[in-house]
């Protein structure tokens, strides 16, 4: 007996998530190592630079006809959001640990659930907000404020979650057009050429030759997980792709200890398990809701 094509689509989509969710934290880990050697700016320029230089490759054996001017207006808008995110999480990672960002990272997908709630008046549950509380408190237990709070630094990966939501907002407003390309072309090609401006200006010497390879990986990364999230969001709701956003937390402990030698603390493994259990029960929660509500309508 055969699996229908739709369950097949959903599958991939499932391993495309995991992959792009894993690629997300090496891309991150990688923007983090490159700190000691180049700007930020250099290393945003490198992220998307070489990112639509793989992409321009590949367009050039497709061949395929696309639509870029379908949406031109919300597609800018997510362009700027990510590369404002971008930004803002090579400033995080560079001054504050990588499992600390990600903690805080996590609130994402509550920050996005709110704005839905707020601007596409998506319902949501009491017991919903009440799983939204419990997680932003298990965010700050796991930061253990005394110490994570005594910097401002720790703003920017707030700032980051909450780009990150709002670009979150506008690919639901744009799912429908199912097309990934065209939204990795107006990042790249808004964040190159913005960048490309940047470096120009405020260029240091790289002295250190292995970044140059480095950063062509980065931007090769960077396009390769920015396509399997959007395909996987062709065949899957953005709510039950982010059910596996969580395994960046895992990714990001491994990196972390293995990579930059930063030992989690039983506070932060705690923390880390109450923001997975309480997340994943809050998607699937209302999910369901939301699945009973269309059943009787």
């Amino acid at each position: 007996m055969t699996n229908s094509p739709m369950a097949e689509n959903k599958l991939l989509a499932i391993v495309y998530s995991l992959i792009a969710f894993a690629l997300f934290v090496v891309m991150d880990s990688i923007g983090k190592y490159l700190a000691d050697y180049c700007s930020v700016i250099q290393i945003v320029w490198g992220r998307y630079f070489f990112h639509i230089l793989f992409m321009f490759l590949i367009f050039f054996f497709i061949k395929k006809k696309i639509n870029f001017t379908k949406n031109i207006k919300f597609q800018f808008y997510r362009s700027i959001l990510l590369i404002c995110c971008t930004v803002l999480t090579y400033i995080s990672v560079r001054y504050n640990e990588l499992i600390n960002f990600y903690i805080i990272f996590f609130s994402t997908p509550l920050i996005a659930s709110f704005f839905s709630f707020v601007f596409l008046k998506e319902k949501i549950t009491k017991i919903g907000f009440g799983l939204i509380f419990l997680s932003f408190a298990a965010i700050v237990y796991s930061l253990n404020p005394s110490d994570a709070f005594s910097t401002y630094l720790i703003v920017f990966p707030f700032l980051t979650a909450v780009s990150f939501a709002l670009y979150q907002l506008f690919t639901k407003i744009v799912a429908k057009d199912r097309e990934p390309f065209v939204a990795l072309f107006y990042t790249s090609f808004i964040g190159g050429a913005l960048f490309s401006i940047l470096a120009y200006f405020y260029w240091t010497p790289i002295e250190y030759n292995m970044a140059w390879l480095i950063l062509i990986f980065l931007g090769f990364i960077g396009f390769i997980s920015h396509y399997l999230f959007a395909v996987a969001l062709q065949n899957f709701n953005l709510n039950h792709v982010t059910n596996f956003q969580y395994t960046q937390l895992i990714w990001a402990s491994l990196i972390n200890y293995f990579i930059f030698g930063d030992v989690i603390s039983e506070r932060k493994f705690i923390g880390i398990v109450l923001i997975i259990v309480f997340g994943l029960i809050f998607f699937n929660r209302e999910l369901k809701f939301k699945s009973a509500k269309k059943m009787k309508s």
